[in-house]
């Protein structure tokens, strides 16, 4: 009996082995929040993303993540606290893309004192907006709403965008608005990979996934603001090293936060 046990017990303890240093090699070249390839279009970067792991934000089990950010703000969160006071003195309706389960409204709100009448609307994936509509009737929040295609908004005072346009094919956040019947006044941008060099669109791996990833020209990305009517009043940077193996070139070290407001 226990030599059967031994005979069986080896193949799948090498397996095992094997199995660890699978891992091991998986975790070494594919860091969280790492990049690969250079492409022109998000579909060459489908096409080009490793079969091992699920593609795409709505794939990546990201519902639950970012909850530390509810009770209070980051560093980072600063420039757009500053500049989003000013403008709800006279907006009050927010449409934000990519809020996620409402970490601006929640964070925020800590440093900010909302309008009682401010109606904040969140276009994100179906599975973030199930929790986040989810954490909104908990919480006792009407005055927050969730949606998954930007046509279901009719547009607001104030646009957000924190860490989410680089996720985004089409339509652009300038195309968005111009659908949108009510223009707005106020566009505030952060936490967005924005340089000097060409755009591009690269893969990022995010731990569950791997998602296509826009790098903006930074002439380009400010320009078609304001073609569509609006001028630059502000921008910023947060030091952050992005490095896309094999393309010096393309690699920079901070992201970019913007405001725009309508001429």
């Amino acid at each position: 009996m226990s030599s059967t046990l031994h005979a069986r017990g080896k193949p799948f303890l090498i397996q095992r082995i094997v199995d660890s240093l699978r891992r091991r090699y998986f975790a070494r070249i594919n860091r969280v929040n790492s990049f690969r390839g250079v492409y022109s279009t998000f579909a060459d970067a489908q096409r080009a993303a490793p079969r091992f792991k699920p593609f795409g934000y709505e794939l990546a089990n990201s519902a639950n993540w970012y909850r530390n950010k509810l009770n209070g703000i980051s560093l980072e969160d600063y420039p757009m606290v500053y500049w989003l006071r000013d403008a709800l003195e006279s907006g009050r309706s927010i449409f934000e893309i990519g809020g996620h389960v409402g970490v601006a409204y929640y964070g925020y709100s800590k440093v900010l004192k909302y309008p009682p009448d401010l109606q904040w609307t969140i276009c994100d994936v179906p599975s973030v907006v199930s929790a986040g509509e989810n954490l909104a009737r908990e919480q006792g929040r009407t005055n927050l709403r969730f949606i998954i295609h930007p046509t279901e908004s009719e547009g607001a005072d104030i646009v957000l965008a924190a860490g989410s346009l680089q996720y985004i094919d089409s339509p652009s956040l300038v195309e968005m608005i111009g659908a949108f019947r009510v223009r707005p006044r106020h566009v505030l941008i952060n936490i967005t990979p924005v340089y000097e060099g060409p755009s591009f669109v690269t893969l990022q791996y995010i731990g569950t996934a791997f998602c296509a990833y826009r790098i903006f020209n930074r002439t380009q990305f400010v320009g078609e603001f304001e073609d569509a009517g609006f001028s630059l009043v502000d921008s910023w940077q947060k030091p952050r090293t992005t490095r896309i193996p094999g393309h010096r070139e393309k690699s920079f070290d901070y992201y970019s936060g913007f405001y725009f407001r309508a001429a």
